[in-house]
């Protein structure tokens, strides 16, 4: 493999060794109807038939509050043109400020659920949770994915076109990052 270097040891509960990842909007909706939106970077596929996908909340935001008053939510795929309000969003607390208003967001309809996409986004995924699991101070939600909207200039026939769709992914605080180079294994 060609690295001669030795490694370091780093403190274990590092936990951005696993970044950067995709910066995901998520919306949810508490049983009045209002909207909440919330950055949120670890969300997973963990079957592809059915699709399910697992989404981490700490348990004190006001999207663990919506998802388990409403059942629902979507996952929203930002790109680089939404750093600001990807990180506005990720910054504020949705249990004493309407986020929704404040980040003047819009919402695109499901199709599925009443939970909507957020328009401007690449594409988003329409969810209903299946199982809670109790993980230290966080929830891990497992929800099978209903529906799938994207935008159509920017997903093709096998994924993103990476070319134009420059997805959002969150290194640390402030800091993200776009895909920047796109790396073909050739067939052996």
């Amino acid at each position: 493999m060609g690295y001669s270097q030795p490694y370091i040891t780093i403190d274990p509960g590092e936990y951005h060794v696993l970044h950067p990842r995709p910066a995901y909007l998520i919306v949810s909706m508490d049983k009045n109807g209002s909207l909440n939106a919330m950055a949120a970077s670890w969300v997973m596929p963990v079957s592809d038939d059915p699709f399910i996908i697992a989404l981490a909340l700490d348990k004190e935001t006001k999207t663990h509050q919506n998802i388990v008053e409403t059942g629902e939510f979507t996952v929203n795929v930002m790109g680089e043109e939404h750093a600001t309000l990807v990180y506005r969003a990720g910054s504020l607390s949705g249990k004493n400020t309407d986020k929704w208003r404040l980040l003047k967001l819009e919402p695109e309809p499901s199709k599925q659920i009443r939970t909507p996409g957020v328009k401007g986004s690449y594409g988003f995924l329409e969810c209903r949770a299946e199982r809670f699991l109790d993980v230290e101070s966080v929830t891990l939600v497992l929800a099978r994915v209903l529906a799938i909207h994207v935008r159509g200039d920017l997903y093709e026939r096998y994924g993103w076109n990476l070319e134009k769709a420059r997805i959002l992914m969150h290194v640390r605080g402030r800091v993200f990052t776009v895909p920047g180079k796109i790396v073909v294994v050739p067939k052996s």
